[in-house]
């Protein structure tokens, strides 16, 4: 009976088991979801393997999945552009919390710098940080350019407050975005 179980675990170890060449083939045909998971996680946390942390990060920020950034983050040091990406994913990270804050509990963060990013949760808070918007029935409502704006809100869900942004492209909703 044991070796029954030990040989279905190593098939199924063989058959389950990523490479790094898996995991760039995933990236390369933009397969984000299967990057964007424990076994990948596991991956680069067991090697230390900073090319496959930064894979996983940019697949987890490309499916809005930002707190799995947090163990990324930490492994990313080594080089340059490894603490240069650590160091964006950290200001994004930060930029999530500092709304959460300032919408949940109504903390002042209008005096908050960060660098600019092209990321749509980064293009909300400068705006909000530069209180480029409209209030209206506690919905900040922004123009992010000529075809494209978003609404910040928070939505109680089961007792759990989430930061929502609702993204329009000429006029009509192109994406939810939701965080907390």
């Amino acid at each position: 009976m044991s070796r029954i179980f030990l040989m279905v675990f190593l098939v199924f170890d063989i058959l389950f088991s990523l490479d790094i060449y898996d995991i760039k083939n995933l990236n390369d045909m933009g397969r984000y979801n299967r990057i964007c998971q424990d076994n990948v996680r596991q991956f680069f946390v067991k090697n230390q393997d900073e090319v496959v942390a930064n894979i996983y990060a940019n697949a987890c920020l490309k499916m809005d999945k930002i707190n799995e950034l947090i163990i990324p983050i930490v492994m990313l040091y080594k080089t340059q552009e490894s603490r240069e990406n650590a160091a964006l994913y950290t200001t994004i990270l930060f930029q999530k919390k500092m709304l959460y804050l300032a919408l949940v509990d109504g903390v002042d963060i209008s005096y908050i710098k960060t660098p600019k990013i092209n990321y749509i949760l980064s293009e909300v808070f400068d705006k909000f940080v530069a209180k480029d918007y409209v209030l209206k029935d506690n919905v900040y409502h922004i123009n992010l350019d000529e075809t494209k704006k978003a609404d910040l809100f928070i939505k109680d869900e089961s007792g759990i407050k989430q930061l929502v942004i609702n993204i329009y492209k000429n006029g009509k909703i192109s994406s939810i975005k939701r965080y907390w």
